[in-house]
Order: structure tokens, then C-alpha cells, then sequence
């Protein structure tokens, strides 16, 4: 499902008649999400998941182009862990 398939979807599901207010209910969460990452290392929804600011290592990588070896810079990354109820949905272990 493509975001805008997923923004009619939600349209529809909630009877809202403008796109424009499901546009910003979407980017409204999602930016109040990203604020809270900036805050603390952790977002947790129960039964969702958790979404969570990990810390990359550097690591050695080859270029086999020049032969040498580099290393990667340190980075962060938002990673994703399903909850129960997410991973039970994908499973196909609960119905609507």
C-alpha cells in the first residue's frame, strides 16, 4: 500500500471528507514521534512496537576498486521492533 492508497484508506475507514486533514493527522503524529526521539533514546506503543535511537559502530569495509580498505564514520539510526500484536497481525493470527 502506497501512502496515498493508505491516506484514502484512512479517509474512508474515518469518514473524513478532506485529504488535507488526513495529511496533517499523519504528519502531525509522525513529527510529534520524531521530537520524542530527539528527546529520549526510546518510543514505546504497547502491543505495537518500539521505535528506537541505536548507535552504528565503525566498521572496516574493502573497495575492491582501489583496494583498500576504509573505515565507515559512526552514525545513528531509528530502528523498528514489532510488538506482539503487529507481529500476530502479519501472521495472519488475528482477524478484523
Amino acid at each position: 500500500m502506497t501512502e496515498g492508497e493508505f491516506i484514502r484508506f484512512y479517509k474512508n475507514r474515518n469518514k473524513i471528507k478532506s485529504h488535507k486533514e488526513v495529511r496533517e493527522k499523519i504528519d502531525l503524529f509522525w513529527n510529534v514521534l520524531f521530537e520524542a526521539l530527539k528527546k529520549d533514546k526510546k518510543v514505546i506503543f504497547k502491543e505495537w512496537g518500539v521505535f528506537e535511537k541505536r548507535e552504528i559502530k565503525s566498521r572496516k569495509i574493502k573497495v575492491p576498486m582501489w583496494e583498500e580498505e576504509r573505515y565507515t564514520e559512526p552514525k545513528k539510526a531509528i530502528k523498528f521492533r514489532a510488538g506482539k500484536s503487529l507481529i500476530e497481525i502479519a501472521n495472519g493470527d488475528i482477524d478484523e
